[in-house]
């Protein structure tokens, strides 16, 4: 060994240890948050862009029928096409219309349909799969067109 020459004690090496395990903990905070706030930022739009789309048939359906009935499922009748029905199938939103379905939102929870004169309000609920504590719930509400 040469003469004044010094290795590490033990306590610089612990504290060393310390602030790199800090460090780390930080970095591996920061990793897994900025991942999760990612994917619950994607969920919920995803659940929002379903239930726009849902919104979309549901105005333009609504605007042209002339009469509704409402409860678990949704009938519109329009002159045009004959009888629209909007329904919750196996978590998804379907309208049906002349024998043609077509799926106009998924991972769907809940909806519900009121009819009020000529008032029809659709309340839905969009729960993505794998995130129980992402629900995005909305209530859109379209006037029927008069009959004359």
């Amino acid at each position: 060994m040469i003469k004044n020459e010094r290795g590490y004690t033990l306590v610089e090496l612990l504290v060393s240890l310390a602030i790199t395990s800090i460090i780390f903990t930080v970095i591996g905070g920061a990793i897994f948050q900025l991942s999760t706030v990612s994917g619950a930022g994607n969920d919920r739009l995803s659940a929002n862009h379903e239930l726009q789309n849902a919104a979309y048939w549901f105005n333009l359906d609504g605007q042209a029928a002339q009469s509704a009935t409402g409860g678990d499922s949704l009938v519109l009748t329009d002159p045009g096409v004959g009888a629209i029905t909007y329904s919750l199938e196996d978590g998804s939103l379907v309208r049906t219309a002349a024998d043609s379905s077509i799926t106009l939102a998924q991972d769907i929870s809940s909806a519900g349909f009121t009819v009020q004169g000529r008032l029809v309000s659709m309340r839905v609920t969009a729960s993505p799969a794998g995130r129980a504590n992402v629900n995005v719930e909305q209530t859109y509400k379209v006037y029927l067109r008069s009959v004359q």
